[in-house]
């Protein structure tokens, strides 16, 4: 974690990995959204982590979300893009998804392969997977991308804590669209976060984090194609200091950054415009 007092440097907290009495990892539950294309990018960078027994997988399903209106649906996604733009990014990511089940079955099969339980869930803090959690006597959860609150009983349930993988730089860009929202904003630089969880979205201290420029013509989908990019790097190296307890953990701030959610239409078409076109 860099020390240097610079804007936008996230800065060490004063010994807390003593104050949390942390130990040393050797086991941990994931909990991932949707079909896990996100955790078959990362499960590699878990897997080959030999100190690290993985208690199991949660699949967390996209149900609730749609339920709560944050933007998952293809009706709020017209709605920010336009029609057009929505058109073209369907285009961008056919191939995706024409793999997406392929890929969703060989990652299944993966995790059995590895002795690994998992679980297709509609609510990380139902009693029901809360025992299935408690069973496995994880020492971490580590969230990758999940998109529900983890409740006081959920976080209460590993020895050190709840970890989690955001897609954005902390603390300035917490909640969604981080990338869509670094540019829009015209920042210089955007980057990815893991970080402890409490019971703030995003708001827990940092264990590790990547920066990088934003270059000239840069996109939402080259930016995101540059996170996906540094993510299994990053998280290599948090769990390699989790598991010899050498984490320096950086200051997450409340009163820095602000919460980013679903963004309007009218920022989206003012941004397209303003990129003539040139922002996916």
């Amino acid at each position: 974690m860099v020390k240097e007092d610079k804007p936008g440097i996230v800065q060490p907290l004063d010994d807390p990995w003593e104050e949390l009495g942390v130990r040393v990892l050797r086991s941990l539950f994931v909990i991932v959204q949707n079909s896990g294309r996100a955790l078959a990018h990362l499960l590699p960078t878990i897997l080959e982590k030999t100190p690290i027994r993985v208690t199991g997988v949660g699949f967390l399903t996209w149900r609730p979300a749609r339920s709560r209106g944050l933007g998952n649906g293809v009706r709020d996604r017209i709605r920010i893009y336009g029609i057009r733009a929505w058109a073209m990014r369907q285009v961008l990511g056919l191939w995706g998804r024409m793999r997406s089940p392929l890929s969703a079955r060989r990652l299944t099969a993966a995790l059995d392969s590895h002795g690994i339980p998992w679980f297709k869930i509609d609510d990380v803090n139902h009693p029901g997977f809360l025992d299935q959690v408690r069973r496995s006597t994880p020492d971490l959860i580590l969230s990758i991308l999940t998109g529900q609150r983890f409740e006081s009983d959920l976080r209460s349930i590993p020895r050190i804590g709840c970890v989690n993988v955001h897609f954005g730089p902390l603390p300035e860009y917490r909640g969604l669209y981080t990338s869509f929202w670094s540019l829009y904003n015209g920042e210089r630089e955007s980057g990815v976060s893991i970080h402890f969880m409490n019971n703030r979205w995003d708001g827990g201290p940092i264990i590790a984090q990547r920066r990088f420029p934003l270059t000239p013509g840069e996109t939402v989908r080259s930016l995101d194609r540059k996170k996906w990019t540094a993510l299994p790097g990053l998280l290599s190296e948090a769990l390699d200091a989790l598991v010899e307890g050498r984490v320096i953990l950086g200051a997450n701030e409340r009163d820095r950054g602000a919460y980013y959610s679903v963004p309007p239409r009218e920022a989206a078409l003012a941004f397209r415009k303003e990129r003539h076109g040139r922002w996916l």
